[in-house]
């Protein structure tokens, strides 16, 4: 800090501290609203559980008893199909010639339908057939089905083509849901959307779910939401009354997680249906049965587990093994795997039912501005610790960004706005942290070398101080970000391996400002000129050659891990890892923080302290800056609960200091021993 802009620094710090106080409130608020949603429901599919069961000798009451002992809460039920009513032996599909040979005391008078459905006599109760011909009526049309009954059964007749007649979706029974709410369960409706749809459809399916009692939410099948359509100028008006039946009946949007975990798996008119229900939605995990073969229970349990802590999933929906583990059956095999996921989130404290729907959250408009603004003010502080402005400078620059911050939180009220702030926060807090830091050392002019226990103690009060600054640009974006769009990732941050990669540079920058690397500082174009001609001129050895590519490797590595289509694949050593720490932690730190940053804060005050090459230490505080750039860039994950994030940058600091501090001491008895055994060679000679 020169004495040209002390003052203007100061009042950036004092704004960023003002900022800080808003942005706790609004994170303290978040916390309010992710801590009241903390119900999970856990769900299965009910036709695949029933028939597993039967094929493993368990009654329906047995069977149903079992899921509900694995913690299963719900069950999906889809649009019923004529091929799937013939086979449970609820209906009878027979062809005319048929109807004529064998069944002649139907006594057929109209023959000009293709095939008849034949339901129970009159005399019985029947649960199905009145709805499936209503059904049948909705999607192939009046004219195609007739009802023929002759007063001792219930038939009708139908006029359609084999096989896709039998699999046409018709409509979700009431009957089936009944058996389903009769035990206990919630229902979530899984509709397929109709051709062309009409208000008229939308509503006998409604009509339909209303007889359906404990129903938790709807999840739609296929590649659009009930209502879509391709007619560009009914479409509002269709979605529009979907929304309205949904909301009226207080049925909440169920939407399945994308394979690559961002976002959802898309459907035509479903982010524009989620707005109209006011995001009354909840995010599902479900996994792939391709992918459920690959792996063991304890590892699918993990992932459901893990998706509902840190992606904000509030039903999990699970497939099935084809084949049963080595001791058990089907049945036991698939309800193993779903019961440690229900004994893993209720020792959480998560508790199994119907899903827990976040309310349409969204931070007070003064306390967004007021952080805005301060963080503007951030980003000046870190320009001129990068190139020192005046006061003069430093104030315009200030009330630009002012300005800019509050037209951005009260007008422009937009998810770009909250975007590009929230990268200048990733940006902004780490490199400030490692620069501060360096300004402090800089300032010790340190002309001999300094004992290991001198490194410990600096280093990991350093670390404290770069974690605190680096934690500041965290709780910036935590607050920011925290609105009900971000939550449930209708809106998401983007330009994660920038925030990664730009803070590393702006380091270097400073880093090549502060200390002279081949004898050069670089304070102007002409010394970096001059910088860039004599690096071009090093001579290049193998040995150099092997280092840049592991630094290459890494730099892809680092790079290519980061955000949510990375192409690097994870070890198998890794993933052991990752699952214990997933166990014994709350949150999990991240590894480019304790393994690769924050280590490497203690190494950057090792190579100053013990004089080491200065290249080797220009290199360890790049890497350094890895560590708070992760920590930060945490925060950003906004589907994920703020208190984990907050932990697991935690947790991130505490195991880095402890590798770090650990990592110190081996390099202080290597250093020791080889110096004993130096002498004591010396000595002999």
């Amino acid at each position: 800090m020169t004495n040209m802009n002390k003052r203007s620094m100061l009042a950036m710090i004092l704004a960023v501290f003002i900022g800080l106080v808003c942005a706790l409130v609004m994170c303290v608020q978040r916390n309010a609203i992710e801590d009241k949603s903390m119900t999970i429901e856990q769900a299965m599919d009910y036709d695949a559980i029933v028939v597993m069961a039967r094929n493993d000798g368990y009654d329906l009451d047995t069977a149903l008893q079992m899921c509900r002992d694995a913690g299963v809460t719900s069950f999906t039920i889809y649009d019923a199909t004529l091929n799937k009513l013939t086979q449970r032996g609820e209906l009878s599909l027979v062809t005319k010639l048929g109807a004529d040979l064998y069944y002649p005391q139907f006594g057929l008078t109209d023959k000009s339908y293709d095939y008849y459905l034949i339901g129970k006599p009159q005399s019985q109760k029947d649960l199905y057939f009145d709805e499936v011909v209503s059904d049948l009526k909705a999607r192939l049309g009046d004219d195609k089905v007739k009802i023929m009954s002759n007063g001792q059964y219930r038939m009708a007749g139908i006029k359609g083509v084999m096989p896709g007649l039998g699999d046409v979706n018709l409509g979700i029974l009431s009957a089936d849901a009944r058996t389903i709410t009769d035990h206990g369960f919630h229902v979530i409706l899984r509709p397929t959307n109709y051709s062309n749809p009409t208000k008229e459809q939308v509503a006998h399916f409604f009509d339909r779910a209303d007889k359906i009692q404990n129903v938790s939410g709807i999840m739609f099948v296929g590649k659009e939401v009930l209502g879509y359509t391709p007619v560009n100028a009914e479409r509002k008006t269709m979605l529009d009354y979907t929304a309205d039946n949904l909301n009226d009946r207080d049925i909440p949007f169920y939407m399945i997680e994308s394979v690559n975990q961002l976002q959802y798996n898309q459907q035509d008119g479903m982010y524009d249906l989620a707005g109209l229900v006011h995001y009354r939605t909840a995010r599902v995990y479900a996994m792939a049965k391709e992918e459920l073969e690959k792996i063991t229970p304890e590892e699918a349990a993990m992932r459901y587990y893990i998706s509902d802590l840190e992606r904000n999933a509030r039903v999990n929906l699970y497939p099935l093994y084809k084949k049963p583990l080595h001791g058990m059956n089907l049945t036991q095999t698939n309800l193993s795997y779903v019961k440690m996921v229900s004994q893993k989130l209720t020792d959480r404290g998560y508790t199994l039912g119907k899903a827990s729907i976040m309310p349409p959250y969204y931070p007070n408009r003064l306390l967004l501005a007021i952080t805005a603004a301060a963080a503007a003010c951030g980003f000046v502080f870190v320009l001129n610790l990068l190139i020192p402005l005046s006061d003069r400078k430093n104030y315009i620059l200030m009330a630009i960004g002012i300005v800019c911050a509050v037209i951005g939180a009260v007008v422009a009220k937009g998810a770009l706005f909250l975007q590009v702030w929230a990268i200048g926060c990733a940006t902004a807090a780490p490199t400030a942290a490692i620069l501060l830091a360096l300004d402090h050392w800089k300032k010790k002019k340190i002309t001999r070398k300094l004992g290991y226990g001198r490194v410990v103690r600096d280093g990991t009060i350093g670390l404290f101080f770069a974690v605190a600054v680096a934690m500041i640009g965290g709780l910036y974006i935590a607050a920011m970000l925290g609105n009900i769009r971000f939550f449930m990732e209708f809106d998401f941050y983007r330009g994660v391996k920038l925030t990664f990669v730009l803070p590393l540079l702006l380091v270097a920058i400073g880093y090549l400002r502060r200390f002279p690397l081949m004898g050069q500082t670089i304070a102007s174009p002409e010394d970096l000129k001059v910088f860039v001609k004599d690096f071009l001129n090093i001579p290049i050895k193998m040995g150099t050659i092997l280092i840049l590519a592991v630094l290459a490797l890494a730099g892809v590595i680092f790079v290519g891990r980061s955000g949510h289509t990375a192409g690097v694949p994870v070890p198998g050593v890794e993933v052991a890892m990752r699952r214990f720490l997933e166990n014994v932690l709350y949150a999990r730190p991240r590894e480019k923080e304790f393994l690769i940053g924050h280590p490497a804060f203690y190494l950057m005050v090792a190579a100053l302290y013990r004089k080491w090459p200065q290249l080797l230490h220009f290199f360890l505080v790049i890497a350094a800056a890895i560590g708070v750039g992760s920590m930060v860039e945490t925060f950003a994950h906004i589907r994920t609960p703020f208190l984990m994030s907050f932990i697991r940058g935690i947790n991130g600091w505490v195991t880095g200091m402890v590798v770090g501090i650990g990592l110190i001491i081996a390099i202080a008895i290597v250093s020791y021993v080889t110096t004993w055994l130096g002498k004591q060679v010396a000595h002999r000679d």
